[in-house]
């Protein structure tokens, strides 16, 4: 990715001093739903366990890695690594369960320190914390900035346009029709609230959508009362409405409001407003072979996302006592999907996608690299063409992918690569480093924080 500036001395040794005085390193790991953001966790455990063998052995830092630890005595909601590793290595490998509420990963580091820094301090240690989430509760953040009014405008806008009106079907009619004004039925907004999660799911499934909300209708996590989720858009009302207690109105509005300023809100401010690093993960693969419809809503979606976190740190002061996102990876994942020739092409195309938005980053400071990225490589190629094993197929396939354009074209209408359902290598084993692509590179430029 080009328009990357390497850090001037200062910027190196107050990275430097910042590490020694924390110990700790807080990386989002940010990623929508099918991302592969579970699978990705695991890899990153598994490399730094054996940092001792494969790429990571062969450079820095990680020749003075003496010993990783990954916690799980006294964290609450630990990361499920072994779960994790036990899919991985089932016979047949299957990948691991998708994530469906809060977890924790926390990795302690010990490496060798040189120089006159290592008779100060022998050895360094570092922890490193990253929280694993439903993807799908990502596409919520932009709701931080709207009230329900503005909210109900924006789904009737959504629902205009296919694939979502096709999808929703006699179900805009019923939330057309609903009276903002009057007394709401608890039944009736329960069962409307099903068939707006229904719709959802399907809008996900089907047309392979990225911008559905409110994201905890799909995955609710731990710790929501399901009443609280008893809302819908009021596809009459507009910014300007209201209602009397008990209306339809006021009770959508306060369950909006109590979603958005307490869970939304409470989920930002304890996990996001406090990052140092962060991976954006994403599959563009599969919206390219989806078609024009998801791509455009990809784009949305992540220009989104990519809004509601915090950049830069622009002052001395800010590094110490106002942590802010300095390094932004951005990921193309499961590029194993096409030729090792076409990998960097995922990469451009997903740039493309979001040009304006990281130029925004950049203008705030910050470190922007991309990497082209498979956690764990499913497929090998052999002779210009891939070999892999399908999902619920034994055996194993030879096969020529589709191109992939050297860019996205402005339109966005690319004709996909017509993807396979990819199962794991075989043979993965906790002791043995995954088979993967440049997971070394990230993680180098992570925890140094300098290109690569």
């Amino acid at each position: 990715m080009g328009g990357v500036t390497k850090p001037g001395l200062l910027d190196q040794a107050l990275q430097q001093v910042d590490r020694l005085r924390t110990g700790t390193l807080r990386i989002g790991v940010t990623g929508l739903s099918a991302s592969g953001k579970t699978t990705f966790i695991t890899s990153l455990i598994n490399q730094l366990e054996n940092h001792q063998r494969g790429l990571l052995a062969r450079r820095k830092p990680f020749d003075r890695l003496e010993s990783v630890r990954w916690q799980r005595e006294g964290i609450d909601r630990p990361f499920p690594y072994l779960e994790s590793l036990a899919a991985l290595a089932s016979t047949p490998a299957r990948w691991p369960d998708s994530t469906v509420d809060l977890s924790r990963v926390v990795i302690d580091l010990r490496f060798r320190t040189e120089g006159l820094l290592g008779k100060l301090k022998p050895v360094r240690s570092l922890r490193i914390e990253i929280l694993d989430y439903p993807g799908e509760w990502l596409l919520d953040l932009p709701l931080l900035e709207i009230d329900y009014g503005q909210w109900c405008q924006q789904m009737r806008s959504w629902l205009e346009v296919e694939p979502r009106r096709g999808i929703a079907g006699p179900l805009v009619a019923r939330l057309q029709a609903l009276p903002v004004e009057a007394p709401h039925d608890a039944a009736l907004l329960a069962e409307l609230a099903a068939d707006w999660t229904d719709f959802l799911r399907r809008s996900r499934s089907e047309a392979g959508l990225s911008r559905n909300q409110p994201g905890r209708f799909l995955l609710p996590g731990s710790g929501v009362a399901e009443q609280m989720l008893h809302f819908v858009p009021l596809l009459a009302a507009n910014s300007h409405s209201s209602g009397s207690e008990g209306s339809w109105w006021a009770v959508c509005e306060a369950r909006f409001n109590y979603y958005r300023d307490y869970i939304v809100r409470g989920f930002y401010a304890e996990h996001f407003s406090k990052l140092e690093r962060q991976v954006l993960l994403v599959d563009m693969l599969s919206p390219m072979d989806a078609g024009q419809p998801a791509l455009a809503d990809l784009k949305a979606a992540l220009e989104a996302v990519l809004g509601s976190f915090r950049y830069g740190g622009s002052s001395f002061l800010s590094r110490w006592f106002n942590p802010r996102i300095r390094q932004l990876a951005v990921c193309a994942t499961k590029v194993d999907q096409v030729v090792p020739a076409q990998q960097r092409a995922v990469q451009r195309c997903l740039e493309d996608l979001v040009t304006d938005s990281l130029a925004e980053v950049r203008h705030g400071g910050v470190q922007v690299r991309g990497f082209p990225l498979a956690a764990v490589r499913a497929a090998r190629e052999e002779q210009g063409a891939l070999v892999a094993g399908l999902v619920g197929e034994s055996g194993w396939v030879r096969y020529q992918p589709g191109s992939v354009p050297e860019h996205l074209p402005l339109d966005m209408a690319v004709e996909g690569p017509a993807l396979f359902r990819l199962r794991p290598p075989p043979g993965l084993h906790r002791n043995e480093p995954f088979p993967h692509y440049r997971m070394d590179d990230l993680l180098y430029w992570l925890i140094e924080g300098e290109p690569a």
